[in-house]
């Protein structure tokens, strides 16, 4: 893994506990909601669609920037679960109305399935249009 996946990662987690703590403290969800993990993995996913050479090496960051990301979600949710006391991890507009114990299990199966899949499939997107894009202002070469 390398210094820049290890930031990203550094960064996803420290945001989640920042979030974490922000809504255990009383912060309101308004507030709260822009202290976001997903802004982070967005910035992580732009970057390694293009700074990455495989296919392989795509996938794996994908996954990597999921990690930290589902640790902190279900962690809290977790908190959430066995506190009884709500979180903004648990608010109603990202919980779609399931109960606590399905969110939290949702969170871990999703995480380790199609979030990262989904990552996946968007930064090879990104490479695609990336790559597409290089090899129309490429100067080419002439004989």
């Amino acid at each position: 893994m390398n210094r820049i996946m290890k930031v990203f990662i550094i960064a996803i987690a420290l945001m989640g506990i920042v979030r974490f703590i922000l809504s255990v403290s009383g912060v309101p969800n308004d507030v709260t909601k822009y202290f976001s993990m997903t802004a982070i993995m967005t910035i992580g996913s732009i970057y390694f669609a293009i700074a990455t050479t495989t296919h392989k090496e795509r996938f794996i960051a994908a996954y990597l920037l999921v990690l930290p990301y589902l640790t902190v979600e279900v962690i809290a949710l977790g908190y959430t679960w066995a506190t009884g006391r709500q979180t903004i991890f648990h608010a109603r507009e990202y919980s779609f109305g399931t109960s606590i114990g399905v969110h939290t299990i949702g969170h871990l199966v999703g995480g380790l399935t199609w979030e990262p899949l989904t990552v996946f499939l968007i930064m090879e997107i990104i490479w695609g249009i990336y790559a597409g894009a290089r090899s129309l202002f490429r100067p080419r070469a002439t004989a």
